[in-house]
């Protein structure tokens, strides 16, 4: 295991140089039986001989770390739509020059040329493939679902890795594991965990979770880890996605990129497909797609500079002087945990938020049982394309990202949607009605639909 760590504090060597030294992660640490105890005396000692700690970056919300990609290209001259649908590849011979598009809020059509086509569709890669009149070869690309549980707190300051027994046994694997690992992670106030990998269909239309499978991973965790003592009750919120499974029928994820030349394979010009498999290494493999595109058009790819260009809302040298600092100039108008929730949300940029103000002062009011401010709903409708109400529960603030908060603010944010953009009552009752439905672990009593 000292091995093992010296291997992991050497490859994540990047993180401890940074400049802001409260950001740094420290090495790693083998713990005695007795200092494990110490920290978690519920522990059964007699299942215990050591511990181990080591350090990870977390992500206060991942949904608005992807928006900062998006912004970050908007910024530098890249066209972002949202709800807009290929429908069909436009070929010319064996050479596609662009693509059919339907805007889904409209209904209208639209036709988009390009000298090349990226397809970066995720679960749907295979189905955007399938629009195109050629034959394609067999990628055996697949997927997997995963998920997470958000729960009452089940540790304080640390996060806690068990065992956790297979949910279904693989029937091509050489080797069928016996336990793997889960975690149990500190995240707002709130457990976070997980994951669990379980095979799925690969048509993501057909994808979901299955109260059997929520039990059945209680049962799991409670297993592995019997001092957590989670019931069926403090799980608050199912986290889930699909991602790229290794073969077909598998729940182990892809563990390598890929990326398609189709003139290379299919003999199909102008045309390029990428499946990536995490956030850590989706820099490297952007890079790498871009300069094949480049190479396809002739052109020479330049330097990238995104190793080392903060992302939109990224521009802090020094996070707690950063936060400080807001808080202080913010005094007057928002509480400090408004601010600092704020910063954590939009980091550099939140005073985009905060001009709203100007216009209503009444938008600094919070949203009940949670920490988001009026203005925060304005901005997503108005900034950040924002046109149905789960977009801005689930994807732009705060509000749904750990379970359903109630009735009260899910009203009043669709009463601010509705305001901005039209909507009539029946219109906004079949909004609400959808952010219901979108839950896994719906409301006891589904209260948001008037009669």
């Amino acid at each position: 295991m000292t091995l093992y760590f010296a291997i992991y504090d050497l490859l994540s060597r990047d993180q401890r140089r940074v400049k802001d030294s409260a950001r740094c992660i420290p090495n790693c640490q083998i713990l005695s039986k007795q200092e494990v105890l110490k920290m978690w005396s519920s522990l059964d000692p007699d299942q215990l001989t050591g511990g181990a700690i080591w350090y990870e970056g977390q992500i206060h919300n991942t949904e608005r770390l992807l928006l900062s990609y998006l912004l970050s290209a908007s910024e530098r001259g890249a066209e972002i739509a949202n709800y807009v649908e290929v429908v069909e590849f436009i070929q010319s011979d064996n050479v596609v020059v662009g693509v059919e598009a339907k805007d889904l809020i409209s209904g209208q059509t639209i036709k988009v040329r390009a000298k090349t086509v990226l397809n970066a569709c995720g679960p749907w890669i295979v189905k955007t493939l399938n629009l195109s009149r050629e034959q394609f070869k067999d990628y055996d690309l697949h997927a997997s679902k995963a998920f997470s549980f958000i729960t009452r707190p089940l540790t304080k300051d640390h996060a806690v890795v068990f065992p956790i027994k297979p949910m279904y046994r693989d029937p091509q694997a050489i080797v069928n594991k016996k336990s793997s690992l889960a975690f149990a992670i500190p995240w707002r106030g709130y457990s976070l965990v997980g994951s669990l990998h379980l095979p799925c269909e690969d048509d993501p239309e057909r994808v979901s979770i299955s109260e059997e499978e929520i039990q059945t991973y209680i049962e799991l965790i409670n297993e592995g880890y019997p001092e957590g003592k989670l019931r069926r009750e403090d799980v608050h919120h199912v986290l889930w996605g699909i991602i790229p499974a290794d073969r077909e029928g598998s729940a182990a994820p892809m563990k390598h990129y890929r990326i398609l030349d189709h003139a290379t394979e299919d003999g199909l010009e102008g045309l390029v497909s990428v499946v990536g498999v995490k956030y850590t290494t989706s820099r490297d493999v952007a890079q790498k797609t871009i300069d094949l595109v480049f190479r396809k058009l002739g052109q020479v790819s330049p330097l990238p500079r995104t190793k080392n260009t903060p992302l939109w809302g990224g521009d802090i040298e020094y996070l707690d002087l950063f936060m400080n600092q807001a808080i202080e100039q913010e005094s007057d108008q928002l509480s400090p945990e408004v601010v600092r929730n704020l910063v954590r949300k939009y980091g550099s940029a939140y005073q985009h938020i905060l001009r709203y103000l100007d216009e209503n002062p009444a938008w600094a009011q919070v949203l009940p049982n949670s920490d988001v401010i009026q203005a925060e709903v304005i901005h997503g409708v108005r900034e950040e394309m924002a046109e149905k109400l789960v977009d801005v529960v689930f994807r732009r603030t705060d509000l749904g990202s750990a379970g359903y908060l109630g009735d009260e603010p899910l009203r009043l944010c669709a009463q601010l949607m509705a305001r901005e953009l039209g909507w009539n009552e029946a219109y906004t009752e079949a909004e609400l009605r959808n952010v219901v439905d979108s839950y896994i672990i719906r409301p006891k009593t589904e209260v948001v639909c008037q009669p």
